[in-house]
């Protein structure tokens, strides 16, 4: 049933198309449009996962339009080869309804995202229009729509199939288009009924998809565990026990040559002076003042 939607959303692509004026020189090899509404604002959140074709030149300049009434997307980056999201700079141009977003991509994987505030509302009943613009070529594009928290009689135009409910607790619809041509535009409708304004995102709580148990992959019992801690203990003892007799031994011995240097300048001080009569040359003897050969008075400086 999914593939009979997904392909008589394909044939209303090639049989109704609306032709623009496509940017040459760069296709996408695969895009996934995310479409949720009332995610975590009250808007729509729309963001583009692109991967470039192989045969584009890079770095590559792009151009993405997006409504007016969204002023300026909320997030444009590239995805480095470590899967990480880096901003890149980009400029606006309002062009009628269109609002240009121009930007730089070194790499080839980019995410673009913008939210879009217009909604319609009539009481409970919620409806919005997406469209794609059709600027680049797409040999793989992928739809993935998002269900409202508490949404009922959910509709989606063209028809997506019956949507899959997530561990995170809300239902995604998802189509494979396949190939689009550039220059070809399409339209996504979709109406709802709610009577809250309850954002999707903040009911959403982290849990493992399957319950943890002894045979999950990674589990290990104190048993398996206790040998690696104790080989751990061990060394950290030895390293530690070594690095205490070094520097206990280090203070040892530097406490012992102090103690010998203060010996010896006390030994130094203790012995008398030698003092010789500076007029006759006899050695005199501690204590005396005069020498007892000559009489003259002994020089002690």
């Amino acid at each position: 049933m999914k593939r009979f939607f997904t392909f008589i959303f394909f044939l209303s692509l090639i049989l109704f198309p609306n032709s623009v004026k496509a940017q040459s020189g760069i296709e996408f090899s695969k895009m996934v449009i995310n479409i949720w509404p009332e995610y975590d604002r009250p808007g729509v959140l729309v963001f583009y996962r692109i991967s470039l074709a192989s045969q584009t030149s890079l770095p590559a300049t792009l151009s993405i339009r997006i409504p007016a009434e969204v002023d300026k997307p909320f997030n444009v980056a590239m995805k480095d080869i470590d899967g990480r999201l880096e901003n890149l700079r980009y400029t606006t141009i309002t062009e009628g309804d269109w609002v240009k977003v121009t930007f730089t991509s070194p790499v080839p994987e980019i995410q673009f995202e913008y939210y879009d505030p217009s909604i319609n509302t009539d009481d409970i009943r919620h409806d919005f229009t997406y469209q794609w613009t059709g600027d680049y070529g797409i040999e793989s594009l992928v739809l993935n729509i998002q269900q409202p928290l508490e949404a009922k009689n959910f509709q989606i135009q063209p028809a997506m199939g019956t949507g899959q409910a997530n561990p995170d607790g809300l239902t995604y619809f998802e189509s494979v288009v396949g190939e689009v041509k550039s220059g070809v535009t399409f339209t996504i409708h979709i109406t709802y009924d709610k009577t809250g304004t309850d954002l999707s995102a903040p009911s959403q709580s982290v849990s493992p998809v399957e319950p943890i148990t002894t045979k999950t992959i990674g589990w290990q019992t104190l048993n398996e565990v206790l040998p690696y801690f104790l080989s751990g203990l061990g060394l950290f003892l030895i390293v530690t026990g070594g690095y205490w007799y070094w520097r206990s031994g280090k203070t040892i011995t530097t406490a012992f040559r102090k103690r010998y240097s203060v010996s010896r300048l006390k030994d130094s001080d203790a012995e008398p002076t030698v003092v010789f009569c500076h007029s006759c040359g006899r050695k005199a003897m501690a204590g005396d003042i005069f020498c007892r050969s000559c009489g003259s008075k002994l020089r002690t400086e």
